[in-house]
């Protein structure tokens, strides 16, 4: 018998005070926190010489000095004149403790109590308060439906009640919950209209306790609920309190160990919430869990006569539509039925192979036993066979080849384990076979830990037994971790529908560290909650779910985030939260201090994942730019020479993440390098903080919401420990239902998404880059809100794409505008050499009229070095100060070659006449000519090729292409003022 579990029942049947004190003590007095009964060991007639305290437990009866009590047990056992282990049975059946919703400690009505909570829910409800209960609502008057939750005992908990309202001619639905509270303080105890905070009971719990093997059929909704009992007979049909929204505040444990079948409303709230649900109770350890295929139920049912069919013409299944329109429209069990024999009725779930599913063959002339593979040596006298053993048990699974189709790299698969009882997978090469008796295959199997008898006979046996030409599986060898087809290939296993098995054969698959731990649902709880609110780590966690989308989307580049900022802010907490999406965080991301060569490997081996390298800062800053293009390009070096003859050059599409303490601008000015347009786009970088305050940044660092917690580092921590314990599950469950959900349908719907949200935020004006960056932020948000879609985040729908859309604006406000690069860096330079040479290199040129057309000034020494000239241009308006301006003329061959040094100067000339900088004739703008012809002083007459302009309209160019639309606002308000 094992020990009882004193301390669990007093701390149960304190939150269940009032039923224990009513049946063991009826009839007595609340005042406060206290309990007065009539004294149960005297005759006395009034109250007063016992009481209990209803916080605590603690008891006294003032009679008897030596009587009193620190809990709940001892009292029973003191009214029951028992023994404590009898007391502790009787209220142990009294509360069916054995069968209970077990609750955490801090949500406890005890907890409950300590909180400071004024009114606890009283349950069940004592008899005498069910006559009590309210017949109406002071405002909504009765109720249309009525329904009662139970406990597993068929006691009323609370009831949830229904009002049919017509509102402006419109029918709408009104639910109200009433249920029974005590005040904790004046110990009041009344019916109110207000539903528990946590731990919700479900609605039919009294009959999953009468069928303990029954199937559980959960709806959103009690009138589905109701209904679903004609559509499933045999199920026990169930839901809970509030609706989609609740799921977290409602008690699921007792559908532990359950088989369940999830039936969603027709609308994206019911296709998430069934996702959340499927993944809550798959954390409870439920048997199965199955949910109904709605497109299923896109049928008209007929009726269900005998021998006639089922279903008339197709149809729609109607939005929102659950099992009680179901009952409405005429279905019934027989056509649930049909459907569940046909397989239509439940979404089929993601197929997974393994290569250990597959049954090993053995060769004629061997045995396979628990004690090894014995080969054949010879008959005794008798006849009878006798084996020898040629090594521990090693089973041949299948022959293996190329699964591109080219028939070649033959192999065969064997699985055996090691010294330490680890399974091992191994392909081994049938080209060894013909190299020095197979020495080379004994060498392979003796490191991966397999026993071989060192016996030379028994070492050619092996080889024969390992060659045998009579294996009938077959598995498909692929070079490259991700998609293949429509199937997702892991190390150790292949997600989606495959014609054959399939094998990942590559010698580096263990540095590909998946794993999984916990369940999503903790993952859920603990991780993925707080980035509501925190738009940073949201980026970052959807940026994890976004590596299998890249190649899917059509990605020309990979899509790669740095985040960047001083020490303590939250960088490592960014990677680390991202990481958990795959695996164990301090294993699964990489750091840049490593050779790019190495790198080709790792991003290889997260093709179609996430890439997370860790500090920018220990990088070689010679190799950064080369490996920026590399991994974004997603292709490795083209290599020759007999050792890379049959080596592939790899290729990959991925999520790439990095975290430093400066910008590549940083990284790569302190070798004298200039960051061009191209290295920005496969390297989009953000700062680890959206506070422009500094100690409001110092304090919260990567958060805007740190979720009562102290301070930022305070909810790093939480997090940081978190992701080590509970990870790897959200991929898992990403790719599985990525592989069941119609893949062309997807991506058409993603692009139309990423098209409109790029319309609604760019507009028609930005630069090529600008796009380029935005398509990328939108498909981070995208995917976010697809793994919100399938029940993983638990984030409220629209979350992951404004913040991706808000981080995107940010992103716009630092680079300086939605124009390219490139274009704003030449813009800033021709700015630059206005401002420092502008009095320097062009000589002052007045016009005073028509008369005397040009005047030189020449009260200043020559320039030593003439760009061309300056004119300067005074505007007088009425009732306003004058303005001054200067027309520039620039000398065509010196704008090309020294003003524009170091940038391509055509490119310059094009960019001021396309941004209607430079001033050109109406013929030169039709011919598309860069520059126009002025006579100049000092050239006889004749004219001059030069690139005209404003200074005011290139400083105006300059803050169109950098400045943010708010301050662009501010700069045209002051322009007019």
């Amino acid at each position: 018998m094992g020990k009882l579990d004193f301390k669990g029942l007093n701390e149960y049947a304190l939150s269940n005070i009032d039923s224990v004190l009513h049946h063991y003590l009826p009839n007595g007095k609340h005042e406060g926190h206290e309990y007065k009964p009539l004294n149960p060991r005297r005759a006395d007639n009034k109250s007063g010489s016992f009481s209990i305290n209803t916080n605590t437990g603690v008891w006294a009866d003032f009679a008897d000095s030596e009587a009193k009590g620190q809990d709940v047990i001892s009292l029973v056992a003191y009214v029951t004149n028992k023994p404590q282990g009898e007391a502790f049975k009787e209220l142990s059946d009294l509360l069916n403790y054995g069968n209970r919703v077990a609750l955490k400690t801090s949500e406890s009505a005890t907890n409950a109590r300590k909180n400071g909570e004024e009114w606890l829910h009283v349950t069940p409800v004592p008899p005498e308060f069910v006559k009590r209960c309210f017949k109406k609502h002071l405002k909504h008057g009765l109720p249309t439906f009525t329904w009662e939750y139970r406990d597993a005992n068929n006691q009323l908990i609370l009831k949830v009640l229904r009002f049919d309202k017509q509102i402006d001619n419109k029918r709408e639905k009104v639910f109200a919950p009433l249920a029974l509270y005590r005040n904790r303080d004046t110990g009041e105890i009344k019916w109110r209209w207000s539903m528990p905070k946590i731990n919700r009971p479900l609605y039919g719990l009294h009959e999953l306790a009468k069928r303990p093997k029954a199937t559980v059929v959960l709806t959103e909704g009690e009138k589905a609920a109701d209904a679903a009992k004609a559509l499933f007979p045999s199920c026990v049909c169930m839901t809970w309190p509030n609706g989609s929204k609740s799921i977290s505040k409602a008690e699921f444990k007792p559908l532990a160990k359950r088989n369940v079948i999830i039936w969603p409303d027709n609308d994206n709230a019911g296709i998430k919430c069934a996702k959340e649900l499927k993944n809550l109770l798959t954390s409870l350890d439920a048997a199965s869990i199955r949910i109904i295929n709605l497109e299923s139920l896109a049928k008209t049912p007929l009726s269900e006569s005998e021998g006639g069919p089922l279903f008339g013409e197709n149809c729609t299944w109607p939005d929102k539509a659950d099992a009680a329109d179901a009952l409405e429209l005429g279905w019934g069990a027989a056509h649930l039925e049909a459907l569940k024999k046909s397989g239509e009725l439940f979404i089929k779930e993601a197929v997974t192979h393994t290569p250990s599913d597959i049954k090993p063959n053995v060769p004629q002339g061997f045995k396979l036993t628990d004690n090894g593979v014995e080969a054949f040596y010879k008959s005794d006298d008798k006849g009878n066979e006798i084996y020898k053993r040629i090594c521990a048990p090693l089973e041949l699974l299948a022959l293996t080849r190329d699964a591109g189709g080219s028939g070649q790299d033959w192999g065969v698969l064997v699985r055996f384990k090691d010294y330490d009882g680890q399974e091992k997978r191994l392909n081994i090469p049938k080209r060894l076979f013909a190299t020095d008796g197979g020495s080379d295959i004994r060498k392979q199997l003796l490191s991966e830990g397999l026993h071989i008898e060192p016996r030379s006979q028994e070492k050619g046996k092996l080889i024969d037994y390992l060659n045998c030409p009579d294996i009938t599986n077959r598995v498909g060898l692929v070079k490259k971790l991700g998609w293949h087809k429509n199937a997702f290939i892991l190390p150790d296993q292949t997600i989606g529908e495959t014609v054959s098995p399939l094998l990942y054969d590559n010698e580096n698959a263990r540095d590909c560290k998946l794993k999984t731990a916990g369940t999503i649902s903790e993952w859920q709880r603990e991780i993925g909650a707080y980035c509501e609110g925190n738009p940073l780590l949201t980026l970052a966690v959807s940026l994890a779910f976004t590596g299998p989308l890249v190649s899917l989307m059509g990605f020309s580049e990979n899509v790669g985030f740095h985040f960047y900022g001083d020490s303590s802010l939250g960088k490592s907490t960014l990677m680390n939260v991202a990481c958990s999406v795959y695996g164990k965080p301090s294993e699964f991301k990489g750091s840049w201090r490593t050779t790019d060569n190495a790198l080709e490997d790792t991003a290889a081996l997260h093709s179609d994942m996430l890439l997370a390298l860790d500090e920018l800062n220990e990088a070689n800053p010679l190799t950064i730019e080369g490996i920026i293009y590399m991994v974004g390009n997603g292709k490795g070096k083209n290599r020759s020479g007999p050792d890379y003859a049959k080596k592939k050059t790899q290729r990959w599409n991925l999520a790439f993440l990095s975290n430093g303490e400066k910008t590549i601008d940083d990284y790569l000015g302190s070798i004298g390098k200039t960051v061009n347009g191209g290295v920005h786009m496969r390297f989009l970088s953000l700062p680890a903080s959206q506070h422009e305050d500094e100690a409001l940044k110092k304090r919260n660092g990567i958060y805007t919401d740190t979720h009562n917690f102290i301070n930022g580092a305070a909810l790093s921590d939480h997090l940081n420990k978190a992701c080590e314990k509970y990870h790897g599950e959200p991929f898992l469950e990403f790719i599985k239902q990525l592989t069941s959900t119609d893949l062309g349908e997807l991506i058409k719907v993603h692009h139309a998404e990423i098209a409109t949200y790029r319309e609604r935020v760019l507009g028609n004006d930005a630069g090529g880059q600008a796009v380029r960056a935005f398509q990328k932020f939108a498909l981070v948000g995208l995917a976010g809100e697809l793994a919100s879609t399938f029940g993983i985040t638990g984030w409220s729908e629209g979350h992951s794409i404004q913040s991706a859309i808000s981080l995107f604006r940010m992103w716009v406000d630092i680079r300086g505008g939605t124009g390219n690069v490139e274009e704003i860096q030449l813009l800033n330079h021709l700015a630059k050499q206005i401002k420092l040479y502008g009095e320097k290199h062009f000589k002052r040129w007045d016009r005073s009229g028509a008369k005397d057309p040009m005047i030189i000034d020449e009260h200043v020494p020559a320039k030593l070095e003439t760009w061309g000239y300056r004119e300067q241009i005074t505007t007088r308006l009425p009732d306003k100060d004058a303005t001054t301006d200067h027309m520039y003329y620039v000398y065509k061959d010196i704008f090309m070659d020294v003003m524009c040094k170091g940038f391509d100067g055509k490119r310059a000339a094009r960019l001021l006449r396309d941004l209607s900088v430079s001033i050109l004739r109406p013929s030169e703008l039709e011919r598309k000519k860069l520059n126009t012809s002025e006579a100049l002083p000092n050239a006889g007459g004749k004219s001059q090729q030069v690139i005209k302009f404003k200074a005011s309209s290139l400083f105006e160019a300059v803050d169109r292409m950098t400045l943010s639309d708010s301050d662009q606002h501010d700069a045209e308000q002051a322009k007019s003022a």
